[in-house]
């Protein structure tokens, strides 16, 4: 697992995550309750993002990923920062 490639920032109260420089998801700060990293039965590696608004849209927003690499690697890289 390559770390380098990922990165993590907040911006004006905006969290984003980063592949090679460009933008894979982003959400609100101050909505943000938590996450939680799974395996689905369809052979993707899934993440849900939970936050507190359900008035702003969506209580929760799904992740999936296509290989176990990418899915650890954003795991760490937001076990360490949040």
């Amino acid at each position: 697992m390559n770390l380098e490639n990922y990165d993590f920032k907040i911006y004006n109260g905006r969290i984003k995550v980063y592949y090679q420089g460009s933008v894979m998801f982003s959400f609100n700060q101050i909505d943000f309750l938590g996450y939680y990293f799974f395996k689905d039965d369809t052979k993707l590696y899934g993440m849900t993002l939970h936050f507190l608004r359900e008035k702003a849209g969506h209580a929760e927003m799904d992740v999936y990923f296509k290989d176990k690499e990418t899915w650890l690697a954003v795991n760490t890289l937001l076990d360490q920062n949040l």
